[in-house]
């Protein structure tokens, strides 16, 4: 086989597997793990919010706690982790990876119209 007959070979094979590259790789990124995401939380938020049912820690008053923001109105997914990536005062700058954002975002979803305090 000469080098130009591979090259062609190659060449198609790139093409048919093209098509699927995305659907590959959306294979591979891990789905957001709630559970995950609460014991970061439970490490990283909690100096601030209420992360958990029942309130193992005292917050100020004016820092809304996970169900509250889980279960203010027309929340969504894009809205807590763009809070979390963009953080508004009095809220610190925390570096989170992608997929920790996510699975914080994920446990806070999991509060959504759970019953208030």
């Amino acid at each position: 086989m000469n080098v130009w007959h591979c090259h062609a070979v190659f060449a198609a094979i790139l093409l048919v597997l093209m098509p699927a590259a995305p659907a590959l790789a959306g294979a591979m990124t891990p789905k957001p793990d709630p559970e995950k995401g609460r014991a970061l939380a439970e490490r990283v938020c909690v100096a601030c919010h209420v992360v958990s049912r029942p309130a193992t820690s005292t917050v100020a008053a004016d820092v809304p706690s996970f169900l509250a923001i889980a279960n203010k109105q027309g929340q969504s997914m894009e809205a807590i982790a763009g809070r979390i990536v963009i953080p508004h005062p009095p809220m610190p700058a925390v570096a989170l990876s992608r997929e920790e954002i996510a699975n914080v975002v994920a446990y806070i979803m999991t509060l959504k119209d759970a019953a208030a305090p």
